[in-house]
């Protein structure tokens, strides 16, 4: 996971990823799914490595742009908001502990794609 500075808007809850922003850090996560890392105070986006620029957002733009067998074209719309957000902000004061748990999901292969609809057959 990859930690970029927030800019937070006028509740000082959710920031768009601005892409211009640099990473300041890396979080190294353990066989558990943990890691720790030491920030000074401020707002932080936590990011995955598919939001730090556009390269997977074009190439996803690409790869769904016109219906398929089992998948509806892209939602373009869905997309800007996956890659630019808002998202919630991790603030942190002098002093402050945080714990973070990201609510990550398991690999679902119809369903694994970001802003496009599976209408396939499922699975037995």
């Amino acid at each position: 996971m990859f930690i970029r500075e927030a800019h937070v808007d006028s509740t000082g809850m959710f920031a768009m990823n601005d892409l211009h922003e640099p990473i300041l850090d890396t979080i190294i996560m353990n066989e558990e799914g943990n890691g720790y890392l030491e920030l000074p105070a401020g707002c932080y986006l936590l990011l995955d490595k598919d939001r730090l620029n556009d390269s997977t957002y074009r190439q996803l733009l690409r790869d769904f742009a016109k219906p398929a067998m089992y998948t509806q074209s892209i939602d373009t719309a869905c997309m800007r908001n996956w890659l630019y957000g808002p998202f919630g902000v991790i603030k942190l004061l002098a002093g402050d502990t945080t714990h973070e748990e990201l609510g990550l999901r398991g690999y679902c292969p119809w369903d694994d794609t970001p802003c496009v609809r599976y209408n396939g057959p499922l699975p037995p």
